[in-house]
């Protein structure tokens, strides 16, 4: 695989010249996606943690949002404005895919709270559905403790949605499916007729009806799964998940119209263009809507590397929210693939930022890093710039 000649590729292993190659991709954009190939990687976690304290510190970001669950991270942000309490708790209940367990994550978090006792302004948050997809409870009794007034709907909700209730979303979906029909449209029933409460107070309550909203959207989210899992699933379908990341960021530059925001997100989420799920199978990511609204107010950097070991995952009753980590060994690139053309062009030593843009509309990789595998993408049509390390490792 060749890179374009439109290409334009830095080396960015020097601090310094990493912050000017992503402030000439970051530009003015209000909103700046940083990606990566899969989650609680070692190496992505210090590179984000360094562009993030850059942006906020050097450029003036003032929002930070994260792939974790929206309803939870309100822990997070008390935390980083100086609140009371122990690192160990906001880790544990702050975040969701144990997010918080990971040391860069805490060093990332400490770094905005150190920022906020010296007199800087920033604010964190996060992007997804509650509890990840597994359970609509944390938007539930946060949206009870904000609206009284809506008790009674909200404790329906939370009766008629328990069946369902898992510590992740890889458990979720199967205890869904084995609900009958009744006992499926009785949980939408009750969270669309709280989101209809909510919405019937007035638009001041809008973060209330962003919690409502996300809990509806998990419980959509559940009906995605059945049609995706299907055995002739559509070529297009939806990913609610991505449509909640989407409107937290919109709800975000509502709450903070001066502010611009970073938000920390897997590749395939930030990506501009549709994600695909499955072989011929693709929904609109969080970035393709994105882009659509704002766009040249998104830019994406996604990031990637080109060997070492990766994440795995496994369901266990027993750890911490019902998932155990492990270390699974990266494939070779993919003959198509960004990692292919950055070994090809010899520029695998050291981290490099592909810049993309002169790229777009031409032909060019086909495919990126995602976890032990590679996902089909025009990597120039997805991203404004790659930036690609030379290895990557698990934070265990």
């Amino acid at each position: 695989m060749t890179l374009p000649a439109t290409v334009r590729h830095r080396p960015v292993a020097d601090p310094a010249a990493l912050h000017d190659a992503v402030d000439a991709v970051v530009g003015d954009a209000r909103v700046v996606a940083l990606g990566e190939n899969n989650h609680g990687i070692r190496e992505f976690g210090v590179l984000r943690e360094q562009l993030v304290r850059f942006l906020v510190r050097e450029r003036g970001f003032g929002v930070v949002a994260l792939e974790s669950g929206f309803a939870e991270g309100a822990l997070v942000d008390a935390w980083v404005q100086g609140g009371d309490g122990s690192w160990d708790d906001v880790a544990r209940d702050g975040f969701t895919f144990r997010a918080g367990d990971h040391p860069e994550t805490a060093a990332l978090v400490a770094g905005l709270r150190e920022h906020v006792a010296a007199g800087g302004a920033v604010r964190f948050a996060g992007l997804d559905v509650p509890g990840s997809g597994g359970s609509p409870a944390p938007a539930l009794r946060r949206l009870r403790a904000a609206l009284p007034q809506v008790s009674d709907a909200v404790d329906r909700a939370l009766e008629a949605t328990a069946p369902y209730v898992s510590a992740n979303n890889g458990v979720a979906p199967g205890r869904w499916s084995a609900l009958d029909a009744a006992t499926q449209d009785a949980a939408t029933a009750a969270l669309a007729r709280l989101l209809l409460r909510v919405e019937a107070l007035g638009a001041d309550h809008r973060e209330a009806r962003h919690l409502a909203r996300g809990a509806l959207r998990l419980d959509e989210q559940l009906r995605e799964f059945a049609v995706l899992f299907a055995p002739d699933p559509p070529a297009r379908v939806v990913s609610s998940r991505d449509v909640h990341m989407a409107e937290t960021v919109r709800h975000l530059l509502a709450e903070h119209p001066d502010r611009r925001i970073v938000v920390l997100l897997h590749d395939g989420h930030a990506q501009r263009v549709p994600f695909a799920f499955l072989p011929g199978v693709a929904a609109p990511s969080a970035g393709t809507l994105l882009a659509a609204e704002l766009g040249d107010d998104y830019a994406v950097l996604g990031i990637t590397a080109l060997a070492g070991t990766t994440t795995g995952l496994a369901l266990d009753d027993t750890a911490r929210h019902g998932i155990a980590l492990s270390t699974d060994p990266l494939p070779d690139p993919a003959p198509d693939s960004v990692e292919r053309a950055v070994l090809d062009a010899g520029l695998g030593a050291d981290p490099v930022l592909l810049d993309l843009r002169a790229a777009r509309g031409g032909e060019g990789p086909g495919s990126i890093r995602h976890a032990t595998t590679h996902i089909p993408v025009d990597v120039a049509a997805g991203y404004d710039a790659v930036i690609c390390l030379p290895e990557q490792s698990p934070s265990l």
